[in-house]
């Protein structure tokens, strides 16, 4: 494929990140020139970067609250510290996640029960119906590579077992279920600013909630010791309540790392409608091939679609080992669910120990599905380039398979 160089393609463009904005940049400089790095800096102003991202992203998602810290694995271990989880809790959460998801119950020595997922990757709600339990007060939903569970039937089933809905939305920023967002329907929500999502600032996370209480606990439990809870915008009489009845820790994010992330929350309607695009222009090419396979659409969904997912129906671990690699020569980052030690995999979560369950429709979802990241300034060209290199990479494993048929 060494033509669509002379169309200006590099194969750089496909692992690209989004720079950080002007504004981020004249902003974190101000900052670094003052010294005050940290939320509770002495002399920092109630309206430190940190709060004012708190208050600019809470606004954005129609919520009360939002606590800023240093990471989204961190936001979910306090949102299920907050929401009553103890050791032995057992916690529902997706069989289809990252790693990150599971870990965080774990490392709260709570315990995971996997809940399969269907052929499009959401939740499965007939198996979650069997798992929910008298025991089992929380499920933490990972709307994994943002695609959208049934939220009405989840909601239901919530409010009928009194379960507790925490949301892990790390793929689903902007993300929307009959208008709604994504984030909203959970007593707390999670959000990631890493690299690889929709807001890119570096590391970093967010806890969203309606609910005081929650609000409050997460608040004392990220590190706000003293009276530091004042420089916050979030007012409350339980923070008097809750003094020095929590362990604090040091899940803090920086003004700094607020400072990269605040100006990316009036991006996000945009980037969507460019995500929309790219996805709708190579679902219809690559589905053309009548060899590729995307997940359905669920009708009251609207998606930021900023990766793919796919499958490849009818070839064995090998073929799809060969097709990967063919596409990988490409320059285009493309992955497999079923690779070895793919952090998705539920059966790669040894941790899990005697506690690693079966399931067989999430291993049957995962094992031809492929995955890959789409930068936001892709141009039309690059998708082209991506469906030339796939289309090259199936006629090379059928090819292999007419010689060794022969």
């Amino acid at each position: 494929m060494n033509d669509w160089k002379e169309r200006g393609i590099d194969p750089a463009d496909f692992t690209q990140l989004d720079p950080v904005s002007a504004e981020g940049i004249e902003r974190a400089v101000a900052i670094m020139r003052t010294g005050r790095l940290f939320r509770y800096s002495d002399g920092q102003p109630e309206d430190s970067e940190v709060a004012l991202l708190e208050r600019d992203f809470a606004e954005y998602l129609g919520v009360r609250h939002a606590l800023a810290v240093n990471s989204c694995t961190t936001a979910i271990e306090l949102a299920l510290i907050a929401c009553g989880v103890e050791p032995g809790s057992k916690v529902l959460v997706p069989g289809f996640t990252f790693t990150a998801v599971p870990s965080a119950i774990v490392v709260l020595h709570a315990i995971p029960v996997l809940v399969e997922c269907n052929e499009d990757y959401r939740l499965d709600i007939d198996d979650l119906r069997r798992k929910i339990t008298p025991e089992t007060k929380v499920l933490l939903l990972s709307h994994m590579r943002g695609h959208i569970s049934e939220m009405d039937a989840i909601a239901q089933l919530c409010a009928v077992h009194g379960i507790t809905l925490i949301e892990d939305a790390a793929h689903a920023l902007g993300a929307r279920w009959r208008g709604k967002q994504i984030g909203s329907f959970g007593k707390a929500s999670c959000f990631s600013f890493q690299s690889n999502k929709v807001i890119n600032a570096g590391e970093g996370g967010i806890l969203t909630t309606d609910d005081d209480k929650i609000i409050v606990k997460a608040t004392y439990l990220s590190g706000a010791y003293e009276m530091n809870y004042k420089k916050h915008f979030t007012r409350s009489p339980l923070f008097e309540e809750f003094a020095g009845r929590l362990p604090a820790r040091n899940a803090r994010m920086t003004n700094l790392t607020a400072a990269v992330a605040r100006p990316q929350i009036g991006l996000l309607e945009e980037k969507g409608r460019r995500y929309r695009q790219m996805y709708a222009y190579l679902k219809r090419e690559l589905t053309a091939t009548n060899r590729i396979e995307f997940p359905q659409e669920y009708p009251h969904e609207t998606r930021i679609p900023d990766s793919i997912q796919f499958k490849v129906p009818g070839y064995d671990a090998a073929q799809m080992q060969t097709f990967i690699a063919q596409v990988r020569k490409s320059g285009l980052p493309l992955a497999g669910f079923a690779e070895r030690d793919n952090a998705r995999a539920f059966y790669n979560w040894r941790y899990l120990g005697e506690d690693m369950p079966d399931l067989p429709r999430t291993k049957k979802a995962i094992e031809n599905t492929c995955d890959m990241r789409l930068p936001s300034r892709l141009q039309e060209a690059h998708l082209a380039y991506i469906v030339a290199a796939v289309r090259s990479a199936l006629h090379h494993v059928d090819a292999m398979q007419r010689m060794a048929v022969a």
